[in-house]
């Protein structure tokens, strides 16, 4: 499917609006993510991906029984592309001061001391290296996503080209057979409901490959007993829900907008809805995944 930039970029704005009008997000952190969102939207069709040949994939027998079709770490991206837009996004940082601007400011040193290079921040992130970057997290403990998060958001624009070009590579399949993506075997970010059966989709986490999944169905440790999946709504949300595992304790918040006038972008609908977040963790529940944004 070929990436419509202009038709993004009219979606985007729409939601933006609609999350300008929550009290509870700040107006702050709304124009930091409108300024990296339609800068990484720009950078998705600019970006330049090599695959991994086919034979170096994982064989379709093996993705039809839940292998994801190429490892995390080894996911392809446009690592020059990835190196631009992180300098790009610290600038966009330090312009806007605070804990984020310090914060980014300290990878900023760390970079031009040659103490780390793109390279190697990618690599940890690829590697999903908890002891990296949470000794980033020490340094800044006022803002301790700020690495993780210049990270992805420099790699997404190239992981989500990359995703795009992989999933023609995926056997033909009605429904997976775990809840991870079978592009990069990522957990689902946020998932949602379409077409008048309720046929459910998820958005990875990862490489924002959006599939289907069973839509009765832990995605995270695969349960299906009914009376251990529930979900609930909050009135003040109208569209979401959260839904609920009681074998593995985690949740998932879905989207349903199919009688709603309202458009779905699942990257900033996972913001727009977290308030239920606050609600889900109240009640003894954790999330399966980090914010789309990592903050």
């Amino acid at each position: 499917m070929t990436f419509d930039l202009e038709r993004a970029s009219r979606h985007l704005e729409t939601k933006l609006s609609q999350l300008r009008k929550k009290s509870y997000i700040s107006e702050e952190l709304i124009d930091l993510l409108d300024e990296v969102a339609h800068r990484q939207l720009e950078a998705r069709v600019e970006a330049d991906v090599v695959l991994p040949p086919d034979n170096a994939m994982t064989p379709p027998e093996a993705v039809l029984q839940g292998v994801s079709l190429v490892a995390r770490e080894e996911f392809p991206y446009d690592a020059a592309q990835a190196g631009a837009l992180l300098h790009t996004f610290i600038g966009v940082l330090r312009r806007r001061g605070g804990p984020l601007g310090l914060a980014a400011a300290s990878v900023e040193q760390a970079l031009d001391s040659g103490a780390l290079t793109p390279a190697i921040l990618f690599r940890k992130f690829l590697d999903d290296d908890s002891a990296f970057f949470g000794s980033w997290a020490e340094r800044m403990p006022d803002a301790p996503k700020t690495a993780s998060f210049l990270a992805f958001a420099s790699l997404s624009p190239s992981f989500e080209a990359a995703a795009d070009m992989l999933a023609g590579k995926l056997p033909e399949m009605k429904v997976p057979a775990v809840g991870t993506c079978p592009v990069c075997g990522a957990l689902p970010l946020i998932s949602s409901l379409k077409e008048k059966e309720g046929v459910r989709h998820a958005t990875c986490s990862f490489c924002r490959h959006e599939y289907r999944i069973k839509r009765i169905a832990c995605p995270v440790c695969g349960e299906e007993d009914q009376k251990k999946l529930t979900f609930f709504t909050v009135d003040e949300e109208p569209g979401f829900r959260v839904d609920v595992c009681e074998s593995c304790k985690t949740y998932i918040k879905t989207i349903d907008f199919r009688e709603l006038d309202r458009i779905a972008v699942p990257v900033l609908d996972d913001l727009d809805s977290l308030a239920l977040d606050y609600v889900a963790a109240g009640q003894g529940y954790r999330r399966a995944t980090v914010s789309a944004w990592g903050f």
